[in-house]
């Protein structure tokens, strides 16, 4: 009796180890657009991304200079890894067909596009070297360095917190803001700086070489330098981003004040390179 019931537990166990991967497996995502030079990695072993291809949690998705990904998931999260660029999805768990209890990613660096799905707010979790951001039911574009990262903000509102923990809360359509080493805060409207520092969100006026439901109407607008009142009077107005121009020149980088007035103002951002961002200054 007792080697009957420790052999059934041993099934048990057994049966359970199998079917938890397969309850992530069901939560994968998928890779509805992909630009060659594009690997999903695992323990140092490197899958090429096509159309159509599962991205598993625990895989590292990374980009060269030519490559992109347009990965979708099962909650109507959508997600783009732009040129250059290295995401790893730390966790994917699902609570329904279509929703999703936890989705954390951790972006490594480079250029992305974040656009939230059908999961509660609580759900979405995402890590930068330099930041943790909050989603509040968004619609943003992610430039992330070793040094800082960098947010434009289309719908919605998302907190901002530099690791020390000072946070930014972003809830305005074109808000920019940073995380650093130095704080974490808003560029309003008016900053000398905000043309510079925006100029490097290539998306939001390159979005042709993106899919339908990756583009957000409105965002090459938000190019625009101009008052809070402007920009927000945009509202649900055509999408007027879809520029068939070539990539975005490099910008000049924007100059902090040698004597700032607030000792949290960003350092000089250091953007990734590719198509879609600038190149380091």
């Amino acid at each position: 009796m007792i080697i009957t019931r420790i052999l059934r537990i041993v099934i048990g166990l057994a049966f359970a180890l199998i079917l938890v991967p397969a309850a992530n497996a069901a939560g994968e995502g998928t890779a509805v657009g992909v630009k060659p030079d594009a690997v999903a990695r695992i323990s140092s072993s490197d899958r090429i991304l096509e159309v159509g291809s599962d991205v598993s949690v625990g895989e590292l998705i990374v980009t060269g200079g030519s490559g992109q990904v347009q990965i979708v998931f099962a909650d109507g999260t959508r997600l783009v890894v732009g040129p250059d660029s290295s995401l790893l999805i730390e966790t994917y768990l699902l609570s329904g067909p279509n929703t999703a209890r936890k989705l954390a990613i951790n972006a490594l660096g480079g250029s992305f596009r974040f656009i939230s799905g059908n999961s509660p707010k609580s759900a979405y979790s995402i890590e930068t070297p330099t930041a943790a951001i909050a989603v509040r039911g968004t619609a943003f574009d992610l430039i992330v360095t070793r040094q800082q990262t960098l947010v434009m903000l289309y719908e919605g509102a998302l907190q901002l917190c530099r690791n020390a923990g000072q946070c930014a809360q972003l809830a305005e359509r074109c808000a920019v803001g940073y995380a650093n080493s130095s704080g974490a805060a808003g560029l309003s409207m008016q900053d000398a700086r905000r043309p510079q520092v925006i100029a490097g969100f290539g998306y939001s006026r390159l979005q042709r070489q993106l899919l339908p439901d990756f583009r957000i109407s409105g965002a090459g607008r938000c190019q625009d330098v101009g008052t809070a009142e402007s920009i927000n009077s945009l509202g649900d107005s055509p999408d007027m981003s879809d520029d068939d121009g070539d990539a975005p020149s490099t910008p000049t980088a924007p100059n902090t004040p040698s004597t700032p007035s607030n000792p949290n103002t960003p350092s000089t951002p250091t953007a990734p390179g590719g198509p879609n961002s600038p190149t380091t200054p």
